[in-house]
């Protein structure tokens, strides 16, 4: 049997899905559509096979090579210009000897070719249209026959009124060779709207062989997951392995306590997470991950794609490499196409169809087709560069940061370390390696927690640091000026720049640097935590509590070369990355990290000297200071410039500013020498409280003066502050500029409370 495959098509109606695999290569339960056509073809004998293509024809060509054609010889023909269905079948034939079965790319059936080529000689026919019925011939092009099955007239997708018969041209044709000498030579022709038509006013025989079996036009993304849950629901007839009623799959269920609602096609190598719902009608694509908690129903995800936890997608078609972020819905005839990235919590609507490689940003909600525009160009958040490991930040793209951090002035002589073991480190070892590679000193100081690099940086006089951690699944970078400040926004957009448009530094073959191990300072921080007590802690009871066993545990030991005594007088409670701490007395209960920063700078104050402290530090600070005329000058946030340079220079040298553990030692330090209870050495500095808030705006950072509409608002290096007769805010607008940080600061908390409630109700009314 001779057969012409029609793999030319755009699959425009099936877009974002055909984006980038032409529609023939469209997977369904996990194989191109190609796949089936092939099989059916070598199943009714079919030696010699012709696909005609012209969008991304090597995909095409390259799956054919690799196809197990065993008795079928297999060939592509790319059409170089439009020729239509007709005219391209003519010019991917040569001189014909039999009839020629012409079948569609475009659709997945199990009809008996054998019985329609049979028909076809019997009846003695030019052309056999091969049709089914179906139940809405509104969508079809209409073949009408007669008793004997010769074709009488065309009708092409008409409304009810002019419908008479409900046999739909299937796409599938068997022609006798001479048939090719109608269709002229390098010019577009259809079969059904230029031949067949001709072909009739020619009095041809042309006959119409109504099919049984199975066929669907796979003509847009409803009629994609529609076949696919036929084929499921066993409506095909086709061979699909099986693991249990209704339940299909290759090899072996994920292991994990999840729900399976049957019908499904789980591929290979998938992931699904603990409480997760899949299913009815869903297939999961080869090698795709799904969170905990996570429902999928009525959809189709393919391969390699991750639906994070607790996401929801419901009716809609999520292409290869897509990643949905915790909690991202996308809901009834959507589809999210290749290598996107929808956004924790964002909301993709009913109908949407978003293009490849789009990232829709964290709580967005998308409504309508989102198809210009490009990935998301900000690398840094407000604190750091975060990821999904093997999504946002994958090897590639750590690769790439690698390269741009060592090309910039940043990246010359960089300390590095990683918070844990898992995915941090192998992380580290991508953007490590990566920075070696392109030249950049790389000081490997292992596995520690965030203070101490900061001691490490400071010490070995690096420029640079970067700390990373790694919280379910999701990195951070932290990425900092030595000792912990924050970096200026200068190298921010050039590491950016460098990112984004891949621009690095030429080195020398032998340009790349080995990385230097520095694991073994460890104890050259604690040398200098225990210096920072001034004085032995003998007699003094304290307790340590924190959830991070490797600062409990060099805390604890550092107290113990200070003589301090394992007891519950003071109980001081640190964070887990090491950089805020509380302390509770029994005279006053719990004391926040502001008011223990603020006794340890009262005291530095009194003794004569500045200190150096973060924008956003309590102002109450700055009065302290100016009582005792001293200076508690601030070093931005994210500098655009070198204003900060004298506080930055300064806080070099008072490390405890950022360091919680070295905060807590200098605190007792103080109570020792000075002989004072801690009660006493709260009573010496002001009254004051801090609210801090995070809040959504609906309007530009530029608006924010014009929001508050007060004559009290200032503008500062960074933000704004409000000042009010009870107190002050300081307003400081996110990265992203969609989100505020409120810092509202008074003499009782209460008032505090309500002058963020008060600045928080004027930016939402806005």
């Amino acid at each position: 049997m001779k057969a012409v495959i029609l793999a030319g098509g755009f699959g425009t109606r099936l877009r974002p899905l055909t984006c980038t695999v032409p529609k023939p290569m469209a997977k369904l339960l996990g194989r191109p559509v190609l796949s089936y056509i092939l099989e059916l073809l070598k199943v009714h004998g079919a030696t010699d096979v012709t696909l005609t293509t012209a969008y991304m024809p090597e995909t095409i060509a390259e799956y054919i090579r690799e196809y197990p054609a065993q008795h079928m010889h297999l060939r592509c023909v790319e059409e170089t210009q439009p020729l239509g269905t007709a005219g391209s079948v003519k010019a991917a034939l040569g001189d014909e000897k039999e009839p020629i079965l012409i079948v569609s790319g475009d659709g997945l059936c199990d009809f008996n070719l054998t019985e329609i080529l049979d028909f076809h000689r019997e009846k003695g026919a030019s052309v056999t249209i091969v049709t089914t019925k179906v139940q809405d011939p509104r969508e079809y092009g209409l073949v009408h026959t007669d008793a004997d099955s010769a074709v009488t007239g065309f009708c092409e997708k008409p409304d009810w009124n002019g419908i008479a018969t409900n046999c739909a041209n299937t796409g599938i044709y068997v022609i006798e060779p001479e048939i090719l000498t109608y269709i002229p030579e390098k010019q577009s022709f259809d079969f059904s709207k230029d031949l067949f038509p001709m072909l009739l006013q020619k009095k041809l025989p042309i006959y119409g062989f109504c099919a049984k079996g199975y066929w669907c036009d796979i003509g847009d993304l409803t009629a994609y997951r529609t076949c696919q849950a036929d084929m499921l629901a066993g409506k095909v007839h086709f061979t699909l392995p099986s693991v249990a009623s209704g339940v299909y799959t290759e090899g072996d269920l994920p292991d994990g306590k999840y729900q399976i609602v049957p019908p499904v096609c789980i591929g290979k190598d998938c992931v699904i997470g603990a409480g997760a719902v899949i299913g009815p009608n869903t297939v999961l694509g080869d090698g795709s991950y799904v969170g905990k908690g996570a429902k999928i129903s009525e959809s189709i995800v393919l391969q390699n794609a991750a639906i994070y936890d607790y996401a929801v997608v419901n009716q809609a078609v999520i292409c290869e490499n897509t990643v949905l972020k915790y909690g991202a819905q996308v809901f009834e005839e959507s589809a999210v196409g290749a290598d996107s990235v929808v956004g924790s919590h964002a909301c993709v609507g009913p109908q949407v169809s978003v293009w490849p490689k789009k990232y829709i940003e964290n709580g967005a909600c998308v409504s309508g087709n989102l198809k210009y525009g490009v990935p998301k160009a900000e690398l840094f958040a407000d604190n750091g560069i975060f990821g999904l490991s093997g999504v946002e930040l994958d090897p590639i793209r750590l690769a790439l940061l690698g390269r741009s951090i060592a090309s910039s002035v940043f990246g010359k002589k960089v300390g590095i370390a990683v918070g844990s073991a898992g995915c941090g480190r192998a992380a580290y070892h991508i953007l490590a390696g990566a920075m070696a590679v392109q030249g950049s000193s790389v000081w490997n100081f292992g596995e520690c927690f965030l203070p101490q690099l900061y001691f490490y940086t400071a010490f070995c006089s690096l420029q640079s640091g970067i700390y990373i951690s790694e919280r379910g699944g999701k990195l951070h970078l932290h990425l900092f000026c030595a000792g912990g400040l924050p970096l200026p926004r200068s190298i921010q957009r050039e590491i950016e720049s460098r990112f984004h448009r891949g621009d690095f530094h030429r080195i020398s073959p032998d340009g790349a640097k080995e990385i230097s191990d520095m694991e073994s300072l460890e104890s050259m921080y604690l040398r200098e935590l225990v210096r920072e007590a001034g004085t032995s802690l003998k007699g003094q009871s304290v307790c340590i509590r924190c959830s991070n066993e490797k600062i409990s545990m060099l805390l604890e030991d550092c107290l113990y070369r200070l003589e301090a005594q394992d007891g519950d007088d003071i109980t001081l409670k640190i964070n887990y990355n090491g950089t805020q701490v509380s302390a509770f007395h029994r005279e006053c209960g719990w004391i926040p990290h502001d008011k223990l920063l603020a006794i340890c700078c009262q005291a530095e104050f009194a003794d004569g000297r500045d200190v150096a402290v973060a924008f956003d530090a309590p102002y109450v600070l700055s009065n302290m200071a100016a009582a005792q005329g001293r200076r508690a000058i601030r070093y931005l946030r994210t500098p655009a410039d070198d204003s900060d340079r004298d506080a930055r220079a300064l806080a070099l040298e008072q490390l405890y500013v950022r360091d919680a553990l070295f905060l807590s030692i200098r605190l007792l330090g103080l109570l020792q020498r000075s002989g004072k209870t801690l009660p006493a050495l709260l009573e010496g500095v002001p009254q004051f409280f801090v609210r801090r808030r995070t809040v959504p705006i609906s309007f530009s950072p530029t608006e924010l003066l014009s929001v508050l509409h007060s004559p009290k608002a200032i503008p500062q290096k960074e933000g704004v502050l409000l000042e009010t007769d009870n107190g002050r805010v300081l307003l400081i607008p996110q990265k992203s500029g969609r989100k505020l940080q409120i810092f509202a600061e008074s003499a009782s908390y209460e008032t505090a409370c309500e002058l963020c409630g008060e600045v928080e109700e004027k930016l939402r009314g806005h």
